[in-house]
């Protein structure tokens, strides 16, 4: 990957999560944002030292080059740029990048090798191609957002529908950089959340039961939800017939061990889970986690943020100017790298590309592009 070059035309979180974990990988890879702004991410509070929390979370790793892409000369820039690249990247609505002439057959006329993968809502070829797609927009339209939560919907605590297409769609441009290019991969949001939907989406294709709200809970597998003891909650996952009988042997309660098949637990899920409740309740989160982790029952506390990261975040966790970044998360050399200021790298790309120092100054007076 050292040697591989990408563009990222991206805004928010689903692009750009792409060029961060390329970047990790080890591309190089160049942050196109237009002027004044950039990144819609970056105007999110709060700030250290310049720098958006919030946008830092999805940019690390990058160069980042302010271009006016509407300009003749700002597109003369991109040709340049995108000539000496491998990979383009973006989360831009279709209308708006054939617009701007950086659409995949207006890219693919400057660079015809060049691997080009479009993340929209909905399709490119579709009649929703330019519909806004933000993430708890897909999670109402995919059904997981029907399926999540207690009385009521609710999204996911993260954006998870950005976050796993743009971890879908990193491995398929792994894929075209294996097999080689040109190719152009077509991401829609709203059909990565139904892949993702596993046996939700085969009980429902299969037998016509569409799954309900379940709170902590699962569909099929009793108990596995989490339970509110003294000091805060438990989650207990027994997935097996012989975890559920240790349970019941460590709870001191043999009376519940004729519910000793998966079938029969389902079948009498309220008056077990009722039971369980009242025996839970009466203890602590230490206390019940020890007693089952001795008995080999699968168990965890339900840990805040905090004391998840104290516990095992902060083992990823480097700092760069007063800002925190969590690092690449699996065991590969990874270098420490900090998200780019607005037009950080603008005039080193351009020198790359064969511009002088006049010129770039030229380019920036006229609001071409920008410079820090």
């Amino acid at each position: 990957m050292d040697k591989i070059r990408v563009i990222e035309l991206g805004s928010n979180i689903s692009a750009p999560l792409v060029g961060t974990i390329l970047a990790d990988l080890g591309a190089e890879v160049i942050k196109v944002e237009p002027p004044p702004y950039g990144d819609d991410r970056r105007r999110v509070k709060p700030e250290i030292n310049g720098i958006s929390v919030y946008f830092a979370s999805t940019n690390r790793g990058k160069k980042s080059v302010v271009i006016n892409l509407k300009s003749d000369e700002g597109y003369e820039i991109f040709q340049r740029l995108v000539k000496t690249a491998d990979v383009i990247v973006t989360n831009y609505r279709p209308s708006a990048l054939k617009r701007l002439k950086v659409d995949y057959e207006s890219v693919k006329r400057i660079n015809p090798k060049i691997i080009y993968c479009s993340i929209t809502g909905f399709g490119n070829l579709t009649e929703e191609a330019d519909r806004p797609a933000y993430d708890p927009i897909i999670l109402a339209l995919s059904g997981l957002m029907d399926m999540t939560g207690e009385e009521n919907p609710v999204k996911f605590a993260t954006s998870i529908s950005d976050i796993t297409t743009g971890l879908l769609a990193t491995v398929m441009i792994l894929w075209a950089l294996n097999k080689g290019g040109p190719t152009f991969i077509d991401v829609p949001m709203i059909y990565t959340q139904f892949y993702l939907t596993l046996e939700d989406a085969y009980m429902y294709l299969n037998t016509g039961k569409v799954p309900k709200r379940m709170g902590s809970a699962h569909r099929y597998l009793v108990p596995y939800q989490a339970f509110k003891v003294v000091d805060g909650y438990i989650y207990v996952a027994v997935f097996n017939d012989e975890q559920y009988l240790k349970l019941c042997k460590a709870l001191n309660r043999e009376d519940l061990c004729k519910f000793d098949t998966l079938q029969k637990r389902v079948e009498n899920r309220d008056y077990l889970i009722k039971e369980l409740g009242k025996i839970f309740e009466k203890n602590t989160r230490d206390y019940w986690v020890d007693l089952l982790s001795k008995a080999d029952v699968p168990v965890a506390p339900v840990l805040s943020l905090e004391q998840a990261f104290k516990k095992y975040g902060n083992r990823l966790v480097y700092e760069i100017e007063g800002v925190k970044y969590i690092d690449f998360p699996i065991n590969i050399t990874s270098n420490k790298s900090k998200a780019p200021r607005l037009g950080e790298n603008t005039k080193e790309v351009l020198l790359e590309l064969g511009y002088s120092e006049g010129e770039i100054n030229r380019l920036a007076e006229k609001g071409i592009i920008m410079l820090i």
